[in-house]
Formats: C-alpha cells, sequence, structure tokens
C-alpha cells in the first residue's frame, strides 16, 4: 500500500506551523485587500486582531478559488513521489474549489489509476480542521486514501458548524446572502444564526435583535447537536470577537467538563467572506 498525502486549504483555519507538525500540505485561495491581491497566507498582516480590525475599517475585499493548475501540479508531485492523495477543503457549496479539485483528480487517476481522493466537507474553518485531525489519525493508523475519503467524504463524520457573522455586508458581497436581505438585515440589527445545508450551503435557522440573543441560540443549537458522550473537541472561531468567543468557552467547559475547547482566530479566507465579529462553533453531531 502506498503512502498517503493529506492536502487541505487555507479555509481550514490552520497555520502553516499546525499543518507542518500534522504532516499535511496546502493549497492557498487568493484574497484581494483593498486594490491589492494575496495568496492567503502570505498577507503581510499576521497578527489576526489587527487585521479583523482592519478590515471592518476598510470593507473592501474578496477571496479567488484554488485554479486547476495549481492542484495539478500538487497532486502530481505526490503521485510521482510515491505517494497516495487525500484532499479535504472548503465546501462545494461555497466554492468552486472542491469542483476544480476533482476534476483535475478524474484526469490524473486515468493516468496514475485510482490514487487521488477528494472529499466534499460541505463545511469550512475549523470544521475542515475537525477532518483533517482525523484524516492525520487515520492516516498513522496505517489506513489507505481510500478509506480515509470514505470516513470523511461528504461530511460522514457529522461534523456541525454555526455561525452569527458581525457584518451582513461581507456575506452579501461574497455571494452568499442577497443585497435585499443584507440590507434588511443591517437596518434592523437581525443577528442571523446560521448553518450550513446538506449541499454545504448556507441557511439561516434563526434571526435574532442583537448579539446576546443570538449567542443564546447558539448555546442552544451546541446541546441539541453536539455528541456529548464522545471527548471531542470543540472550537470556537471568531474574526475578533474574542470576549464572546472565552464567555462561550466558559459555558461549555461549565456543563460539559469532558469536553476540551480551543478557541483560534478564522482564517482571513473564510474571514473576507464572513467579516469581523463572527463567532462559530464546530463539533462532532449527534
Amino acid at each position: 500500500m502506498n503512502k498517503v498525502k493529506i492536502i487541505t486549504d487555507a479555509c481550514a483555519s490552520l497555520s502553516i506551523e499546525e499543518l507542518k507538525n500534522l504532516d499535511v500540505d496546502y493549497v492557498q485561495m487568493g484574497i484581494v485587500i483593498g486594490d491589492e491581491a494575496y495568496d492567503s497566507f502570505d498577507y503581510p498582516e499576521k497578527n489576526p486582531t489587527e487585521f479583523y480590525k482592519m478590515l471592518e475599517r476598510t470593507k473592501k475585499c474578496s477571496t479567488s478559488c484554488v485554479n486547476t493548475q495549481n492542484f495539478l501540479e500538487i497532486f502530481e508531485k505526490y503521485l510521482k513521489e510515491g505517494f497516495d492523495v487525500f484532499y479535504v477543503g472548503l465546501s462545494g457549496g461555497l466554492s468552486c474549489t472542491y469542483h476544480n479539485a476533482l476534476s483535475v483528480a478524474e484526469e490524473l487517476n486515468k493516468t496514475y489509476g485510482e490514487r487521488v481522493f477528494v472529499a466534499d466537507s460541505l463545511t469550512g474553518s475549523y470544521g475542515i480542521a475537525i477532518m483533517v485531525e482525523h484524516a492525520v489519525k487515520m492516516r498513522d493508523e496505517g489506513k489507505s486514501a481510500k478509506e480515509i475519503f470514505e470516513a470523511i467524504n461528504k461530511n460522514a463524520l457529522n461534523v456541525f458548524s454555526v455561525f452569527m457573522p458581525g457584518d451582513l455586508q461581507f456575506l452579501m458581497r461574497c455571494g452568499r446572502i442577497n443585497a435585499i436581505v443584507a440590507s434588511v438585515g443591517t437596518v434592523l440589527k437581525l443577528v442571523p444564526v446560521i448553518v450550513p445545508d446538506d449541499k454545504g450551503k448556507l441557511k439561516t435557522v434563526n434571526k435574532c435583535l442583537g448579539h446576546r440573543k443570538a449567542m443564546k441560540t447558539i448555546q442552544a443549537f451546541v446541546e441539541e447537536h453536539d455528541n456529548l458522550e464522545l471527548e471531542e473537541t470543540i472550537y470556537i472561531g471568531h474574526t475578533g470577537q474574542e470576549e464572546m468567543a472565552n464567555e462561550l468557552a466558559s459555558y461549555i467547559n461549565e456543563k460539559y467538563p469532558n469536553k476540551k475547547v480551543k478557541i483560534g482566530y478564522i482564517d482571513y479566507t473564510m474571514g473576507c467572506c464572513c467579516g469581523p465579529s463572527t463567532l462559530a462553533v464546530f463539533g462532532i453531531s449527534k
């Protein structure tokens, strides 16, 4: 059986150092801030606190997917080195990155045999990170790329994610919600609580008047959906909501002492879509 190389993308909210420690490679999305374009990991502002403060001031950003040439280069590199490849990245319902990876894998598999496996996470950010960590564990246990793919594709792990955005205009500019919804929500100061649907697209499960009520909704969602018997880590991601993230972590730790909670900044690519002051939770569902 060939060695397995796990690859993800910059939307997994894992740093380059964390990916290196996991022996996981990555592809980068593009981000445009103001009039300047960057690869997501190469943006010069490395302090996420300052990045999201800057984003709140500029309110001008966009993202671009990973193209097929980048996937061809990284997949074929590892195939020639004797690896089978497993890739999991941003939901196919949110970006054409997944579809680009899949089309390249299909072509390479015609030449090299069935050796490249591309999973649709149906989620983003730390939801992908949970899948990457499970993939690494399976790789280290000696599982094949195909076995890892079958265990993770189409969210077979039952990873859940729920978030409240801080500024609806960012979601609107990235095409996640329409302009009317964004405008009405902004005027009424509504905070939607959003989850991915079964195709990895975003859907609103509640509209709350203010962040505090949205926070209560997220707490209730976690209680209803998280598999509390598992000792899996719950991730709390944010884009400048550090106080509320710590408050939510304390709530989870007190209510569910068997759970580990990790707090981290959402990566810049996902952050450009959801905007500053976003709060999100990721875990394993029942």
